[in-house]
């Protein structure tokens, strides 16, 4: 089989596609033909050195979907030919409240998903929605649990809440505006794209307003007809008192990523007159990738692909992942 294997940090000139063997079935598993995979930061991260204990060489990626084709002993043979998403992670642990000391995303160290094949316990397949392609359905896993967490589990939304989704354009912030919605909140963006707002607003968006603005919490809240009561951020940095402005009292402000650095000068008095909630979380256990899904199926929701390249030009989307322009979801096809 192809895959696109890392040798050494550094720039995207490591990432080798390379033929190896296939892998076979393990007892109780399968192989899966993978259709598509989708980029996260995390690799272009551990492709930096950026990412802690990177053990090497590794296959990168831990978003996909395709076919399986074959299993092992003591498996249902009825899997093969079954369409599947991949789980993006391995071993949770027992608390829903937390990941486990013995948590993995796949990508590094085990095997990822930039292969035209895969070897996995059956448990790290899910049936793929119906309605999705396989690009699609690649682009869904590590974005959509993590968004789902950080509306659902962290956020409390309900129907009718105002949520504000911050930094629109990357893969967890868009399938979070579209799974926002399909919970049946309305939803505000920022981003300092002026075409990414015009796209969000598109897509449903009821405010849309720059980030690099002034002032920009009074200019969402007058756009909207009110602050949100729950924000989902992934940048924080030192304009994270914007965040407390912008919030309703007793709103709540959840955190997935620190992309801009620390809170700088957080003004403490705001965040308990406002009685403010602040809310940190990751991704997500077996059961809430499984909600999600539902979520998902049931609401017919499209995650948002930026582009499909052929996992031969792997290190040219490797460059679009790390110049950050897309909107939605950068996927490659395994096929090709």
């Amino acid at each position: 089989m192809r895959a696109v294997r890392l040798h050494q940090t550094g720039g995207p000139e490591h990432l080798k596609v390379e033929e190896l063997p296939d892998p076979q079935p393990p007892p109780g598993g399968a192989v899966v033909r993978i259709e598509a995979a989708a980029l996260n930061h995390r690799d272009v991260f551990i492709r930096q050195g950026l990412y802690p204990k990177i053990q090497l060489p590794c296959i990168l990626g831990a978003d996909g979907a395709g076919t399986v084709e074959s299993v092992g002993t003591g498996a249902d043979p009825s899997w093969v030919g079954r369409k599947v998403v991949i789980l993006p992670f391995d071993s949770w642990g027992d608390d829903p409240r937390i990941p486990g000391k013995d948590f993995l995303i796949r990508g590094m160290p085990r095997p990822g998903t930039f292969a035209e094949k895969i070897a996995l316990p059956l448990d790290r397949l899910a049936p793929m929605p119906e309605h999705l392609s396989f690009p699609e359905a690649a682009a869904l896993p590590l974005g959509g649990l993590t968004a789902y967490r950080a509306l659902v589990t962290r956020g409390e939304v309900k129907k009718g809440d105002h949520v504000l989704v911050t930094g629109i354009g990357g893969g967890v912030a868009t399938i979070a505006m579209l799974l926002a919605k399909a919970l049946g909140a309305q939803v505000s963006v920022t981003s300092g794209s002026a075409e990414k707002l015009v796209r969000a607003k598109s897509m449903g968006a009821i405010a849309t307003v720059s980030y690099k603005e002034k002032g920009w919490e009074k200019e969402l809240a007058n756009q909207a007809g009110r602050p949100p009561e729950v924000i989902i951020d992934s940048a924080g940095g030192p304009d994270f008192n914007a965040l407390v402005l912008a919030v309703a009292p007793a709103g709540r402000i959840v955190i997935y990523g620190a992309t801009r650095g620390p809170a700088e000068k957080l003004e403490l008095p705001r965040l308990f007159f406002k009685q403010i909630d602040i809310r940190g979380t990751t991704m997500g256990s077996d059961a809430e990738f499984y909600e999600m899904l539902k979520l998902v199926a049931r609401e017919k929701v499209k995650p948002l692909v930026d582009r499909v390249l052929p996992l031969s030009r792997y290190a040219e989307a490797d460059q679009l992942m790390e110049k950050g322009d897309q909107m939605g979801k950068i996927v490659v096809d395994c096929r090709k």
